[in-house]
């Protein structure tokens, strides 16, 4: 008897303003990491397209919709929705600004969480969700900050989101990249909190090692586990 392989679908978004800054780096390691796994990948730039989070418009939450877990609101992301509903893996890639993830990180997992999610509690006391298969989903946070100078318990405060991701597509990973270098020439900007020194050194060590994480993550959700 022949097997048919199958070939996992992985959506990555880069939810930077940057389309080549760190956090798109560590989205396009994880891109190459599932393609050389045989994934078929879908790779987005956020920033690119127009739309805005949430709406509270409930038509998701229509009884006579209820079997339907995209976001009814017609705008730019709305394919991009339908192709994550898809997908065997979605890896979601953000800086942290003020302690939080990108406004259009936010936005866009409004629009992907609540349609998908609903008022409805099981047994156990959790949220039942419309999501009929399991989707695999990560983070990847970078931030300038180093992991002691994590002033805003970021660990803790960014776990809240991955809680909902766990709930309505399946286990949620995250990685976590510290101690990023945000400019090309610190010479040119106002700045006495960070040593440029230390951040060239960052960016030659610890980069790559972030890289690296990225790529592995790739892999593991490229996994055909059926």
């Amino acid at each position: 008897m022949n097997c048919i392989s199958y070939i996992m679908n992985v959506v990555v978004i880069n939810a930077s303003p940057r389309k080549r800054g760190n956090t798109a780096q560590l989205c396009k390691s994880v891109a190459d990491g599932a393609m050389d796994s045989g994934a078929d990948v879908d790779y987005i730039n956020l920033y690119s397209y127009d739309f805005k989070g949430c709406m509270s418009c409930f038509a998701c939450h229509l009884k006579k919709n209820f079997e339907n877990p995209l976001c009814f609101w017609r705008d730019d992301l709305k394919e991009i929705l339908k192709m994550c509903l898809k997908a065997d893996a979605i890896v979601i890639g953000t800086p942290i600004y003020y302690g939080s993830i990108s406004s259009y990180a936010q936005a866009f997992l409004e629009r992907l969480l609540f349609a998908a999610d609903t008022y409805l509690i099981d047994e156990d006391g959790n949220r039942v969700s419309k999501i009929k298969k399991e989707i695999k989903t990560a983070m990847i946070y970078t931030m300038n900050v180093t992991k002691e100078m994590d002033y805003f318990n970021g660990e803790d405060q960014l776990a809240i989101m991955r809680g909902y991701l766990t709930n309505i597509f399946g286990e949620c990973e995250a990685l976590y990249a510290y101690d990023t270098k945000q400019f090309k020439h610190y010479s040119a900007y106002v700045n006495n909190m960070f040593d440029p020194e230390l951040k060239e050194k960052s960016e030659k060590t610890q980069l790559p090692k972030d890289l690296k994480k990225a790529y592995e993550l790739g892999q593991r959700v490229s996994l055909n586990e059926e």
